[in-house]
């Protein structure tokens, strides 16, 4: 079993490798920003069984275990994000209407879900595929799926195509749509940073000049006595094991039977963060160095997942996922381009096109537009989504992601969550209003 797992991640190492060449060659996938896993993943899936191994004998073969490397993968980089999570009143007053807008963001998209994907006839619990694909690309939506699979609710790998091909559909539609309102908005003045458009040729092709190249990571221990990486990591996987141990305890109660690891290793991490920064262990920790961990992990994810899909699944449902991803994108854009102009008013583009990547791709794609729109920073964009994501993570995400599952498999857990989700995009719109008003 070891052996077939390393031989997976060998294959999916392998692919990245080759993303990485194909995004610093291929310009179509410079101009469209596409990231390398992304691209790994498409070149696995037509070197896979799906498309290749149709009518060739020598192909990717991936083995049985590979559809169970999403929970572990995700509670990894769940660790690395809830483990350096501070919170203070200042943030909260600061990120209170950009967590009004992402409530809004929230309940559009898995309102239109609901509604589409009962007309489509889909499963009830595909309406909240879209939304985990949208705000966390491709690795999220498989927390959705690992949930439903648990429950033996739905097929973990028919779950998990729909969310990746709605997480496709939504990077491309953000990159896409974004570079072309962005545009608009440098031609008409709504970008206040002087040198907005302009990107560099590292950041198309994605490889850095030996000049520009950075530091790793942060060293706070000697490499004779104990590499830093090292450390990070073990510092990771031992809040894994801690909540593997919470896991164990969650599954003897009734209630909690259904939970998957990722729930538990963001209790523990969350935890684990505030013991830790009360202590001289928290100088060790450096944000930047698990943030890079929580990449790795995120990155084998989508390869695995994008190379896995099962496109049988997809082409029998392709009319649902277009229409219910274009309805819910399109809305997501009227929400990104009228409420941050309403409340948010000073440099409000450049905030809307942060969200907007984020909210239909992913953080990078976010990032990524708003350098276009405000190369050097100038603007309280960034940090505004920086103290806003927290926020949002721990209360709504985890919400939709963690518990509404559990809800929408019932026809009245259906019927609540859809009552609920309405009554939060009110209660958003409502307190929004009032705060940007001030």
């Amino acid at each position: 079993m070891f052996e077939a797992i390393l031989k997976d991640f060998a294959w999916a190492s392998m692919l990245l490798l080759i993303g990485l060449f194909l995004r610093s060659r291929v310009k179509v996938f410079q101009k469209l920003f596409i990231p390398v896993a992304v691209i790994a993943g498409l070149v696995g899936l037509v070197l896979g069984s799906e498309i290749l191994g149709k009518f060739c004998p020598v192909y990717i073969h991936w083995s049985d275990n590979v559809s169970s490397f999403a929970n572990p993968l995700l509670a990894i980089l769940f660790v690395t994000q809830f483990i350096s999570l501070t919170f203070n009143t200042k943030m909260i007053k600061k990120c209170s209407l950009m967590f009004c807008i992402s409530a809004c963001v929230i309940g559009v998209q898995v309102l239109s879900a609901m509604g589409l994907g009962r007309i489509f006839g889909l499963p009830d619990g595909a309406a909240l595929l879209p939304f985990g694909a949208f705000y966390g690309a491709h690795g999220i939506p498989q927390v959705i799926a690992g949930i439903y699979d648990t429950l033996g609710y739905w097929n973990y790998d028919e779950a998990s195509a729909f969310g990746t091909t709605y997480a496709t559909i939504g990077m491309l539609f953000g990159i896409i749509v974004g570079i072309v309102i962005l545009n608009i908005g440098i031609r008409r003045g709504w970008v206040s940073a002087e040198k907005s458009g302009n990107l560099s040729d590292e950041d198309y092709t994605g490889i850095l000049k030996k000049e520009h190249c950075a530091k790793f990571m942060k060293a706070y221990t000697s490499d004779i006595a104990f590499d830093p990486l090292t450390m990070h990591f073990a510092i990771v996987m031992a809040i894994m094991i801690v909540a593997y141990g919470l896991l164990e305890v969650l599954h003897k109660i009734p209630l909690f039977s259904g939970f998957a690891i990722y729930v538990p290793a963001i209790i523990v991490s969350l935890v684990a963060g505030i013991i830790l920064r009360k202590t001289p262990l928290g100088d060790f920790l450096d944000s930047e160095s698990l943030a890079h961990i929580g990449s790795l992990a995120l990155e084998y994810l989508i390869v695995t997942a994008i190379a896995t899909m099962k496109l049988d699944v997809i082409m029998n449902n392709a009319g649902a996922i277009l229409t219910i991803s274009l309805v819910g994108l399109a809305l997501t854009t009227i929400v990104l381009m009228t409420l941050p102009r309403l409340w948010l008013k000073e440099h409000w583009l450049e905030n809307a096109m942060v969200m907007f990547g984020s909210w239909t791709g992913s953080t990078a794609t976010g990032m990524m537009l708003l350098r276009i729109a405000d190369p050097e920073l100038e603007t309280d964009a960034g940090p505004n989504l920086i103290t806003a994501t927290p926020l949002w993570q721990i209360s709504t995400q985890n919400f939709f992601l963690t518990i509404a599952p559990y809800f929408i498999v019932t026809a009245i857990g259906f019927r609540n969550l859809a009552l609920g989700t309405a009554g939060m995009l009110l209660a958003a719109l409502v307190l929004g209003f009032v705060i940007g008003r001030k």
